[in-house]
């Protein structure tokens, strides 16, 4: 359904010269066909949400700089990380634990056949 209505707006936009020539000097068809397509279609955009996910952060941050020491929240080193910014971090650093911990494993049976004390 998106894409049919992104086509009708290309179509649109490409066969009919005259409104071509009037977009063009506002910007372009091209802009406003870019633009159509981040509200129809938001996640082919990963730059944008990487960029909205800042943005959130950024305005999370002043709000709570506003409301000073009163409220609930405890202040922390992720307290300015979305829900899904703080899972991404929690699977990276998952993932870099198991990492270590078969690192280590191999490094102590290393040492082992090798008769060093740890």
């Amino acid at each position: 359904m998106r894409t049919v209505i992104l086509a009708a707006a290309a179509v649109l936009a490409l066969s009919s010269p005259a409104l071509a020539q009037t977009g063009q000097s506002q910007g372009g068809w091209g802009g406003a066909l870019d633009q159509l397509n981040r509200t129809v279609n938001p996640n082919a955009y990963p730059q944008d949400r990487n960029d909205r996910a800042v943005e959130d952060r950024d305005a999370n941050r002043d709000s709570r700089r506003s409301e000073g020491s009163s409220g609930n929240r405890r202040g922390n080193a992720y307290s300015d990380y979305s829900d899904r910014d703080l899972r991404s971090q929690y699977d990276r650093l998952g993932e870099e634990q198991r990492q270590l911990r078969q690192n280590r494993r191999a490094i102590e049976d290393e040492m082992e056949r090798r008769g060093i004390n740890r």
